[in-house]
């Protein structure tokens, strides 16, 4: 598991693949190791729930009392961290965090010293947070791409994608000691240059391949990962921005699985999905371009 790329977080006490804003390849490789043994120990912790179902919080508290740690899960302490938390809000204690803006599913803290951004993921709303995509015909024989509440696994199943889909590097820390917040780390990234120039070229960072055809009310991007297809979307300007090294970079953005049936079903979705898979397993894509032969729209 790549063990010599793995430091001591001096905030956390656990082990991290990213110390700073810099992050190499081996670093990023040790680092999906580390969030599919905490994806794994999370969901063993909160009883193997089914895909698609929320973790019961009364399980996922009874899961906390026997201890995370027996599924190879950090806890970690707020306090430790330079953080208080009342009645749902953060503040920070040190000097050191910095509150940057929250977005939809997470409240973000730059440690300006070390470079590294922390996320939190509220998990109390029976484990339920944040938002997936998916892929739904509507009248008339159309498709939209349509958003819908996450659960716990989706979220994991996110952040494991987007990192192994090189997006920015993201790590699944682990969850806060009372068992509130899922915890996940960035290196500290700089704002974009040109928002459709710098979406393009994260994407293509990404091996992304956008695909769009009649009926399609948004455009969208397949990645092929852990495996299978996946759509990612919501790419707005707050989820594109520049890393340590002047790359651009998706920092977040909403992912859902593809459904073998749309595969089947929509010829513009199938070449996509197979061209995701040429590019991620190292071939060429011949006689489609992926992103150059489809007119710009919203992601």
């Amino acid at each position: 598991m790549h063990h010599e790329f793995f430091k001591n977080d001096p905030r956390t006490g656990q082990h991290t693949a990213i110390g700073g804003p810099e992050i190499s390849f081996e670093q990023r490789e040790a680092c999906r190791a580390l969030n599919r043994g905490r994806t794994r120990g999370i969901l063993e912790g909160g009883q193997r729930t089914p895909p698609g179902e929320s973790v019961p919080f009364d399980v996922w508290a009874a899961a906390l009392e026997r201890g995370f740690a027996e599924w190879g899960v950090p806890l970690v302490s707020l306090e430790r961290l330079g953080l208080r938390v009342e009645d749902g809000f953060f503040s920070p204690v040190e000097n050191w965090l910095r509150p940057l803006p929250s977005g939809a599913e997470a409240s973000p803290f730059l440690d300006v010293e070390n470079g590294v951004v922390y996320k939190f993921f509220d998990v109390r709303n029976k484990g339920a947070l944040g938002k997936k995509v998916n892929l739904a015909e509507v009248g008339n024989g159309g498709v939209e791409i349509q958003t819908r509440d996450a659960n716990l696994r989706d979220t994991l199943e996110k952040l494991s994608v987007l990192h192994g889909a090189g997006a920015h590097a993201t790590e699944i820390v682990g969850l806060e000691e009372s068992g509130h917040y899922l915890i996940a780390k960035q290196p500290l990234a700089e704002p974009m240059v040109d928002f459709e120039a710098d979406r393009l070229a994260a994407l293509e960072a990404m091996k992304a391949v956008k695909f769009g055809f009649p009926g399609l009310r948004h455009f969208g991007a397949v990645v092929w990962i852990l495996d299978r297809a996946w759509l990612v979307a919501d790419l707005h300007e707050r989820n594109i921005m520049r890393d340590a090294e002047g790359r651009p970079t998706v920092i977040d953005a909403l992912t859902g699985t593809v459904p073998p049936s749309y595969i089947d079903k929509y010829r513009p979705l199938a070449e996509a999905v197979e061209d995701a898979q040429a590019l991620r397993e190292g071939g060429t894509v011949e006689g489609r371009k992926g992103f150059l032969d489809v007119e710009d729209g919203e992601l």
